[in-house]
């Protein structure tokens, strides 16, 4: 099958917004997760601490090993305001899709009195939909599936008694799947082309901060991660209508650059039993104003599509409490600003303003291990969609919760 030009434009554009999503993780699965992650740019007591900050590692001791796993449990559902008679009246079904989740990490300072070193492993962002077929939104997309993990080394030098500074350089691996439908031009009214797209890549970025202990009670901290720029080469696939051959396979190149982001966090111990959190923070999201996409059937030519994404602003606060000498008990409460208007929201990633409540527990065997858990549910907001020929909400059915347990190990 020969692909014209008009064609070939709106695979392009169509493969372009299910890039727009994918939102950094906040939470990683520790016991700083049941508090919605308040404070974890100050230090996590913990392994996990270099996740969040590489100059936390001041605050592990020597030879301590984190893993955590989980699950995100999605409720996304659409509710249709306006189509036109061509998209139908389909809502998409229950689009939202369970996802595994897990992390580790590991500290030690092999003896160096002032250096500590760290390497983790975990997801950093992600998103899975499926929509149905047939549903209105389905020329943005009908199932999108986007992994971004790194792997992180860290090390922290304690360069006075108050202050630790500390940088991980990462490795990453991203892979996108997407399917998305066309419509027919050939034979207008007849059933729609299907496309998929799917690639993958890895680079590099980095993480770097700093602790600085105002006094034994108080701390804090700061942690900058890059943004990364990731260049998804694979392979576009078209099939025609209902007919299951395949009609055209073209590589593709999608373009896509994730936010560098900000987290400064205090940590106060207002006693022996409770403690404060709170955190302040910034997404560089206004970087994902253009995604540029490509495939070698137009001649080495392109299309871009503006998302018009602004930066966003991330706040958390909670609390720890030591119930007695084996067991925490931690909540917190996290809010995110909206990164996209109505008008430029795409229906590959639902998202507007986020609201996270969570609640979280520990218990500490011995003085060797720590086994807990916890719950984070989020609100995903009404992500209102107003495209041009449909429009809608997510209304009451746009929300994830996340269940997560972990051990933290002195080895």
């Amino acid at each position: 099958m020969k692909m014209n030009a008009a064609t070939a434009s709106l695979l392009l554009l169509a493969g372009a917004q299910a890039q727009a999503g994918g939102l950094w993780l906040n939470e990683y699965g520790d016991f700083s997760g049941g508090r919605a992650a308040a404070g974890a740019a100050a230090g996590t007591g913990d392994a996990a601490a270099i996740i969040y900050n590489p100059a936390g590692a001041s605050g592990v001791e020597s030879g301590e090993l984190f893993v955590s796993a989980g699950v995100l449990i999605p409720s996304t559902e659409f509710d249709l305001e306006s189509s036109s008679p061509f998209l139908g009246d389909n809502d998409g079904g229950s689009a939202g899709e369970i996802a595994p989740g897990a992390a580790l990490a590991y500290v030690d300072d092999f003896g160096l009195d002032t250096w500590d070193f760290g390497i983790s492993l975990g997801g950093m962002a992600g998103a899975g939909l499926d929509y149905n077929d047939d549903w209105v939104g389905r020329y943005q997309a009908t199932e999108v599936e986007l992994l971004i993990m790194a792997l992180g080394t860290s090390i922290a030098w304690q360069a006075t008694e108050r202050l630790t500074l500390g940088v991980a350089p990462q490795f990453y691996y991203a892979e996108l799947e997407l399917d998305v439908n066309v419509p027919n031009l050939v034979n207008p009214g007849g059933p729609d082309n299907r496309t998929s797209l799917d690639g993958d890549d890895n680079g590099f970025g980095f993480m770097a901060g700093a602790t600085y202990a105002l006094s034994p009670q108080t701390r804090l901290g700061i942690a900058y991660q890059s943004e990364l720029d990731i260049d998804f080469n694979g392979e576009l696939k078209l099939r025609s209508g209902n007919i299951d051959d395949l009609k055209l396979v073209a590589d593709s190149d999608t373009e896509l650059t994730l936010a560098a982001t900000v987290r400064a966090s205090l940590h106060h111990d207002w006693s022996d039993r409770l403690g404060f959190d709170f955190t302040v923070g910034w997404d560089q999201w206004s970087e994902l104003d253009n995604i540029l996409v490509s495939i070698d059937a137009t001649g080495g030519r392109g299309a871009g599509l503006k998302t018009d994404w602004d930066d966003t602003w991330h706040y958390a606060a909670g609390f720890q409490y030591k119930v007695n000498k084996h067991w925490d008990m931690t909540m917190g409460v996290a809010y995110d600003t909206n990164p996209v208007d109505k008008q430029d929201r795409t229906a590959d990633l639902p998202v507007d303003r986020q609201v996270r409540v969570a609640v979280g527990t520990r218990y500490h065997h011995g003085d060797a291990l720590e086994i807990g858990g916890y719950l984070n549910y989020a609100d995903l907001g009404d992500a209102k969609i107003d495209a041009r020929a449909f429009s809608g909400d997510y209304d009451g059915e746009n929300s994830l919760l996340g269940i997560s347990l972990f051990l933290n190990w002195r080895l």
